[in-house]
């Protein structure tokens, strides 16, 4: 097992890991957390996420043949 140690802001629920780490998005990981209650640090602006789209496909026409092509 591989340690590895960096210092991040936590936004919402969400952790970022730097982009030197970048390997590391996609593996599974153990996190061990350590904050310091006294820090007093600036609330992050929240980060809105779409979770739902909406397309109007009212004039758009749909070629099956043209669609199989590709």
């Amino acid at each position: 097992m591989y340690t590895v140690e960096f210092e991040t802001d936590a936004k919402e629920r969400m952790i970022e890991i730097p982009e030197v780490f970048a390997t590391l998005a996609s593996k599974h990981l153990k996190v061990v957390l350590s904050y310091d209650e006294n820090q007093n640090s600036a609330p992050s602006k929240s980060v809105k996420r779409v979770s739902a789209l909406s397309l109007n496909t009212i004039n758009f026409k749909f070629d099956r043949e043209e669609a199989n092509k590709r």
